[in-house]
């Protein structure tokens, strides 16, 4: 005799519902997958169209004690500082020039930023170089870079193991002292004009949030419990 012919009639009745909610659980949770890689497929896309037009900043500290910590915010904050005063005769400088003001500088900035650490009462090595990073999604007040590859100004101090800093050098939406909560009209503005339309307005969408309801796993685990 067939195992389900075993069964009493209740339960062989319970077996229809359940079933259902087993098949409605799995539309749901295949139907969460595929616009979740709908998402990451589009993320990487507007990220490959954007990242020619941004030059991100990374800094990576030497260690994550907080003294090392403290201490790669300091750097930060002191590189930026010094990066935006010696680019400020130029009206509109472009991410080209800035990227060559980089190169050209390397070395000098290094040096000095070796200097300030060393008056820190630290001893650390600095390499300052132009590469290209993967980051994750970040948002800048209501602007928000999805994940992608960008070519970055990177800052490693000492060995680099430690926790790291980022933002977007260009447009400037790095502060000196922090990202500001609200970006400044004149780098949204700049943003602007260097993207279409489109891609712009990408950045200000919202990303759709999705609320489960949990009635329908309660509803399984009342059909599923034991009696």
């Amino acid at each position: 005799m067939e195992e389900y012919d075993l069964l009493t009639e209740g339960q062989k009745k319970s077996f229809a519902p359940r079933n259902k909610i087993f098949l409605a659980m799995g539309c749901f949770a295949a139907a969460i997958f595929l616009w979740f890689c709908q998402m990451r497929f589009e993320d990487a896309e507007l990220a490959a169209r954007i990242a020619p037009e941004i030059l991100r900043f990374h800094v990576i500290a030497n260690s994550n004690s907080k003294e090392d910590q403290d201490l790669k915010l300091q750097v930060k904050s002191f590189l930026l500082e010094k990066i935006y005063q010696e680019n400020h005769s130029e009206e509109s400088p472009d991410k080209k020039k800035l990227v060559s003001y980089l190169a050209e500088n390397q070395e000098r900035l290094e040096q000095e930023t070796e200097q300030f650490i060393q008056n820190k009462g630290k001893s650390y090595p600095v390499r300052i170089n132009i590469v290209r990073c993967e980051f994750p999604e970040k948002y800048y007040g209501d602007l928000r870079l999805p994940a992608g590859l960008y070519e970055t100004a990177q800052v490693q101090i000492g060995d680099g193991l430690g926790h790291n800093w980022w933002c977007v050098l260009y447009p400037r939406v790095c502060i000196t002292k922090d990202a500001l909560a609200v970006i400044p009209e004149s780098s949204k503005k700049e943003l602007e004009a260097l993207l279409s339309a489109e891609d712009f307005t990408a950045l200000k969408a919202e990303r759709p949030r999705i609320q489960i309801d949990f009635r329908l796993l309660q509803l399984f685990r009342q059909l599923t419990a034991d009696k």
